[in-house]
């Protein structure tokens, strides 16, 4: 996460979170990627981003953050359905419940409630991998 690195102005806890959520983020990678090679599968290439203004101040960059965290439950709760792998439901089950985790935090800082809903939509992948997908910023 280039995040800890560019955005100034973060709290102490601001970036030692923003930190963690990184590291998590590379385990949830990881994850994937051992389980789509256990099951004999090739992971896809990793993405590049364009961040655009996303690092010019803590606001815009906890804002934008939510967004990602969000946008990241909502594809997994939209990709579970069409999923019929166990293994692959049981990987993206132990990493969904954190990325929601990861949104109410980041929602918490930015002094939001960390669960506005009882409820979310869950993502069609093909708006999640085409930016399309609309998040409510909470």
């Amino acid at each position: 996460m280039q995040a800890a690195k560019r955005v100034k102005g973060l709290s102490k806890y601001e970036s030692d979170l923003t930190k963690e959520l990184r590291d998590n983020e590379a385990e949830h990678v990881d994850a994937l990627a051992a389980t789509i090679k256990k099951l004999g599968g090739k992971a896809v290439a990793k993405p590049k981003f364009d961040f655009g203004g996303a690092f010019g101040s803590r606001a815009v960059y906890l804002k934008t953050a939510n967004t990602l965290e969000d946008t990241g439950v909502s594809a997994y709760n939209g990709a579970a359905p069409i999923d019929r792998s166990a293994e692959v439901l049981g990987a993206a089950g132990s990493i969904v419940q954190v990325e929601a985790r990861h949104a109410a935090m980041i929602r918490l800082v930015r002094n939001k409630p960390p669960a506005p809903a009882a409820s979310t939509r869950p993502a069609r992948w093909d708006a999640v991998l085409c930016g399309r997908q609309a998040v409510h910023l909470a």
